[in-house]
C-alpha cells in the first residue's frame, strides 16, 4: 500500500524551518525593503506592491518571538503565501526567510512532530523533516493576525 506523500515547501528562517503545503506559496521574490506601516508591530515591517496586490510583510519569527532582532540577511527572500481564502483584506502574506526554500515531500512516517508545552495560536505544529526542525504555521490565524495589526488600527 502506497502511503500519501504532501508537497511541502521548507524554508529557512534564522534559526529554523518554516513548512508551507505547496499550494500555498505564490512566489519567492528577492528582499527588499516593505513600505513601514505607521503604528504598526515590530514584527509587522511593513507593505510591498506585488503583482497589484498590497502584501503585509513579516518576520514570522519575531511575531513567535519578540526577542528575535535580525530580519534581513544578505541571502533574505521573502515568501508570497496565498492566505487560502481566510480573508477579505489579506490575500497574501510575505514572510521573511533566509535563503532559498526546498521542495520536500512528506508523509506520516518522514514528519515526525515535536513536544511542546504550548504553541501561540498562529503555530499548528513544530515538526522533524529529514533533521530539520521546523514551524508549521496556522494560516488562518496567521490572516487574522495580520489583518488586524494592519488594518485594523
Amino acid at each position: 500500500m502506497n502511503e500519501t506523500e504532501i508537497r511541502t515547501i521548507v524554508a529557512p528562517l534564522t534559526e529554523g524551518y518554516v513548512m508551507l503545503p505547496s499550494t500555498a506559496v505564490a512566489e519567492v521574490l528577492n528582499f527588499s525593503s516593505p513600505k513601514p506601516l505607521k503604528g504598526a508591530p515590530a514584527w509587522l515591517l511593513g507593505e510591498l506592491a506585488w503583482q497589484d496586490w498590497q502584501v503585509p510583510i513579516i518576520s514570522y519569527e519575531r511575531l513567535i518571538n519578540a526577542h528575535v532582532n535580525r530580519i534581513a540577511a544578505s541571502r533574505a527572500r521573502i515568501l508570497i503565501i496565498k492566505t487560502l481564502g481566510e480573508s477579505t483584506l489579506v490575500n497574501y502574506i510575505g514572510l521573511v526567510i533566509q535563503g532559498l526554500p526546498m521542495l520536500r515531500k512528506v508523509s506520516a512516517t518522514t514528519l515526525v512532530e515535536q513536544e511542546a508545552d504550548e504553541l501561540p495560536d498562529i503555530v499548528f505544529s513544530l515538526v522533524s523533516i529529514d533533521g530539520m526542525q521546523a514551524i508549521i504555521p496556522r494560516l488562518g490565524n496567521l490572516t487574522r493576525t495580520v489583518e488586524q495589526a494592519a488594518y485594523d488600527r
